[in-house]
């Protein structure tokens, strides 16, 4: 449950929708000729969700994507704040996306993560920036645009009150790929890591209303989706403010025999919540995926008790063991942080050592970066920087081959891949995955995307798979 005391010293301040009065930029602002819209999106699923959603509105009024921001009349620069690398990665963008070289008036606007952290700040360090739109805001990105003035800006970073005003209308996006969608379910956490910005930027848990989530999922379906991924800050622990009516198991079984969609995948979910129905699904659901990406952080219990993780490595490991007692083959990834505050060679030693016993088929591993308002940025950040890029390759190095031997046991089994489109190695391949989330690159005809096919694994590499066509 929302705890006030906790949350109270996380929010940052925040900034009601309001109009602000700009700098008297060139003439022209929100006319009809302006109909290109170049987005850059940093950051997690969501954020990538929020960007199809922001140029879904936008087309809806005219606009076309283009892949240059030096073509576009409008730029929106989608943010993540969740690490400093991504953060200070943003602020570079917004920066260089100046006006006084350009021969008409772009509109640059904002979003995510860092519009909510910052809120109105940015106008001030940043002048030419014309819209400032938190996550709840992404939905109305087309009317705040058309509302600008040659002579205003706006800002709208606050969160939401009504669940119903958080999430996008049913059928106002329908995605480009004919393949694979995201369907939010959720937004923001209570849990209260001590390292993470994500309650002071994405707000409280609250969930969205089941029957919008189905009615979704099936007009996605009717439009060839193939698959459908949850979404959440914390997936597992949907419906908490229904009371007791639903919860995330429930909505997955209910998806599950009310939807033909064929494959269901959810992202992420929290340790603590996933319960022992949710893992008895893995043996009974039709559509939910034997894949399960659970974030880990450390390995060593005395670093996770410091990261306010309310598990201990010897619970995550029980978890793993009942996923896999009840689906053998089911698949897992993880996310680990090297370097936090006090973490020592010992600590370290520890997570190298769950790693070899865990076997997780792929890891997604960071350096500790403190956020602002978290209470691990007010620890003595202990671990040289230097020391944190050494054990961040140390692990990379080890999990690659864990990942390469896993992978070696896929050599000659047919595999069923859903084809996503052509492969980025080029030469005629196409690419896609299995239900276990393995990348399969082979060679086939671009029109079979979106077909789900057998190929026979011929050879295999740390983080995908090759094979041909079988049958």
């Amino acid at each position: 449950m929302y705890e006030e005391g906790i949350y109270q010293n996380l929010w940052l301040p925040q900034a009601a929708d309001y109009k602000g009065k700009g700098l008297g930029l060139p003439k022209g602002r929100g006319s009809k000729d302006m109909k290109k819209v170049y987005i850059k999106t940093f950051g997690c699923q969501m954020n990538e969700h929020d960007a199809e959603i922001m140029l879904s509105r936008m087309r809806s009024v005219g606009y076309q994507r283009v892949l240059t921001p030096d073509e576009a009349d409008v730029v929106l620069i989608n943010t993540c704040s969740v690490r400093d690398k991504a953060y200070q990665k943003a602020l570079s963008e917004i920066g260089r996306h100046r006006k006084n070289d350009r021969t008409h008036p772009m509109i640059l606007g904002v979003t995510g993560c860092v519009a909510s952290q910052e809120g109105a700040s940015i106008k001030d360090r940043y002048p030419h920036v014309d819209l400032v739109v938190g996550p709840d805001h992404i939905k109305d990105i087309d009317k705040y645009i058309s509302e600008l003035t040659d002579d205003s800006y706006v800002v709208a970073s606050h969160f939401l009150d009504k669940a119903a005003d958080q999430f996008p209308m049913v059928g106002d996006f329908i995605p480009e790929s004919s393949v694979k969608a995201y369907v939010t379910i959720m937004k923001g956490c209570n849990h209260v890591c001590s390292y993470c910005i994500v309650p002071s930027v994405r707000g409280p848990e609250v969930s969205r209303d089941p029957e919008a989530i189905i009615k979704e999922i099936n007009l996605l379906v009717e439009k060839g989706i193939k698959e459908v991924m949850l979404l959440g800050q914390n997936v597992n622990s949907y419906g908490r403010n229904f009371g007791s009516t639903i919860d995330f198991t429930d909505l997955v079984d209910r998806i599950d025999k009310e939807t033909p969609v064929q494959r269901l995948r959810f992202a992420s979910p929290h340790p603590t919540n996933l319960s022992q129905n949710l893992i008895e699904l893995y043996s009974t659901s039709r559509s939910l995926c034997p894949h399960i990406h659970l974030p880990l952080q450390s390995g060593s219990s005395e670093v996770l008790k410091k990261m306010r993780r309310s598990y201990t490595r010897e619970v995550y490991r029980k978890k793993i063991d009942q996923l896999r007692k009840v689906r053998p083959d089911v698949t897992v990834t993880s996310d680990i942080i090297v370097g936090f505050p006090g973490e020592t060679d010992a600590h370290f030693e520890e997570t190298l050592a769950y790693l070899k016993e865990i076997q997780f088929d792929n890891v997604y591993a960071f350096s500790y970066s403190p956020r602002p308002g978290t209470e691990a940025a007010q620890f003595h950040d202990d671990v040289p920087d230097t020391v944190k890029e050494e054990r961040l390759q140390i692990l990379f190095n080890l999990q690659r081959d864990i990942a390469y031997q896993k992978n070696l046991t896929r050599v000659g089994c047919t595999e069923e891949v859903l084809v996503e489109g052509e492969s980025r190695k080029g030469k005629g391949q196409l690419t896609g995955r299995t239900p276990h989330n393995r990348i399969v690159n082979f060679y086939g005809d671009p029109q079979n995307r979106g077909v789900i096919m057998n190929v026979k694994i011929k050879k295999a590499h740390p983080y995908s798979l090759s094979g041909e066509i079988h049958g």
